[in-house]
């Protein structure tokens, strides 16, 4: 078996797997996989691939590349593609903000989110989860995922002169 073929199947099943579980289904070192999954991360850079291997969160998994994926898109008809201004907006401030109860996605909006985090719950792109006697609404990990908002991120605060919230 070729490690580095191994490695390769194991990220195209996976929806994102870390080096230590590779090393342990592997049954090699952290450090061999690491450096395997460097190179890959090097390999699909390269002009001739559709997708990168990207690390989010402590995990591995491919993406499509920026420049392919309205073709993408087309094809597999994400919910997600045509969100309203104002779905926008709640999508925005929830990634700037990070989990916030109703009344203060009003107050930010000035007018009442009730239909649109609705909306935004159907579509998978917002849940909402309990704290204390209310409701936090967030931004769905499949959603962050899919729309690779932490890869974005990381890049605007690097344009912007930040770290990209790196220690």
């Amino acid at each position: 078996m070729h490690l580095k073929a191994a490695i390769e199947a194991l990220l195209f099943a996976s929806s994102g797997v870390s080096p230590e579980k590779l090393a342990k289904v592997l049954e090699t070192s952290e450090e061999k996989v690491k450096e395997i999954l460097e190179e890959l991360v090097k390999e699909y850079e390269k002009p001739e691939h559709g997708v990168v291997l990207r690390e989010v969160g402590g995990k591995y998994r491919f993406y499509t590349k920026p420049e392919y994926a309205d073709l993408v898109s087309r094809m597999s008809r994400r919910k997600y593609r045509n969100l309203t201004e104002s779905q926008m907006e709640i999508v925005a401030l929830l990634l700037l903000s990070g989990p916030l109860p109703k009344s203060e996605i009003d107050a930010f909006r000035g007018k009442d989110s009730s239909n649109v985090l609705s909306s935004l719950q159907k579509m998978g792109v917002v849940r909402k989860k309990r704290h204390g006697r209310g409701f936090l609404y967030q931004l769905s990990p499949s959603f962050v995922e899919s729309a690779m908002l932490d890869e974005m991120l990381k890049e605007v605060s690097q344009k912007l002169g930040g770290d990209g919230g790196q220690p």
